[in-house]
């Protein structure tokens, strides 16, 4: 067998299996991690942690608008990227309400936290998704059930609907 050349290009195919080995490795790494760690969709509705929520409303005499969502329901998918991604409707719900986002975690976890399920129980929310607007002093306002499509949404919430205007069709998985 000959020695190889030291400026032989043939090294290089080692170098590259390496290289290759090392990123099918960090994938999987991340892969497993994000399935642990799923992260949140972004929105550009300003969400308000729930123990915060009614001391906002109370000092700012502004209504919350209680979301309920769970992470297995296509309609609150489509939700969120119709409504919550759409800058009008974001804007119309950041100046009219302290908008709180919650999820059932019933079939991922078993159970939902205390405070989570004590709103459940006392909104009566049996369907995802729904909201529910509460008034300053407690008193629920309104309760829907149901994606109602964009126009449907900005009028259960009194966001004048903006003529022309459509939110971007939702793309098929795997499309980008």
């Amino acid at each position: 067998m000959r020695p190889v050349d030291p400026g032989s290009t043939r090294v290089l195919p080692r170098g590259l299996l390496v290289a290759a080995v090392l990123l099918l490795g960090a994938r999987v790494a991340s892969g497993l991690y994000e399935k642990q760690h799923p992260s949140e969709p972004w929105s550009l509705v300003a969400w308000v942690p729930l123990e915060q929520a009614q001391a906002i409303s109370r000092e700012r005499n502004v209504p919350i608008l209680y979301y309920f969502s769970a992470d297995w329901c296509s309609p609150c998918q489509v939700l969120e990227h119709d409504v919550f991604n759409d800058d009008y409707a974001a804007r119309g719900i950041n100046t009219r309400y302290i908008p709180v986002k919650l999820k059932d975690r019933r079939q991922e976890e078993g159970e939902n936290p205390p405070a989570v399920q004590a709103l459940i129980n006392k909104l009566g929310v049996h369907a995802f998704p729904s909201f529910a607007i509460v008034m300053p002093d407690g008193k629920t306002q309104s309760l829907t059930r149901g994606y109602n499509g964009y126009t449907g949404t900005l009028q259960f919430l009194r966001i004048p609907t903006p003529s022309g205007r459509r939110p971007a069709p939702l793309s098929r998985p795997g499309s980008r």
